[in-house]
């Protein structure tokens, strides 16, 4: 019996103890962009699954989702685009990006998605984000926002 009781209370830790670590600031403002957007959005269980699984097709549900996170990340910005430091700043700077690597990469970015965006901000938002998903910028985005989706950030 008490062998069962142990089993029990260990089994009800290791459940509970990813809900008890505490979140980051910035792990915490993503959940609250993500909720809000999937609320406005009007997104669909499945469709918060794709995005759960960081895929990102190129269409208007997804792109509409886009930016309005960024934008209420305040890291988006209709007429400047990506706020490359701000994005740096608020994602723990030199300590976890290159940024060396990192300011280039988003800003050019930025400006090739501008160039070939249909002049409207949530098609340039679009662009611009797919552009850096393939950089290493892009690499460090899909790790992060892993551990943000599975409560380990």
């Amino acid at each position: 019996m008490i062998l069962i009781q142990c089993q029990f209370v260990l089994t009800l830790l290791f459940t509970l103890l990813p809900l008890l670590r505490a979140r980051s600031p910035q792990s915490l403002a993503i959940v609250r962009a993500r909720d809000e957007c999937t609320r406005s959005g009007r997104l669909t269980a499945e469709q918060r699954r794709t995005l759960d699984r960081l895929e990102y097709a190129n269409e208007l549900w997804v792109q509409r989702y886009l930016h309005c996170f960024w934008t209420q990340l305040q890291l988006w910005e209709d007429n400047d685009g990506f706020n490359s430091m701000r994005i740096v700043q608020t994602y723990g700077g030199p300590h976890r990006f290159n940024v060396e690597q990192a300011l280039p990469a988003i800003g050019g970015c930025n400006a090739r998605a501008r160039r070939t965006s249909t002049g409207n901000a949530i098609d340039w938002c679009y662009k611009a984000f797919v552009c850096i998903l393939r950089t290493p910028v892009g690499d460090w985005y899909r790790h992060y926002m892993l551990d943000v989706i599975n409560g380990n950030a």
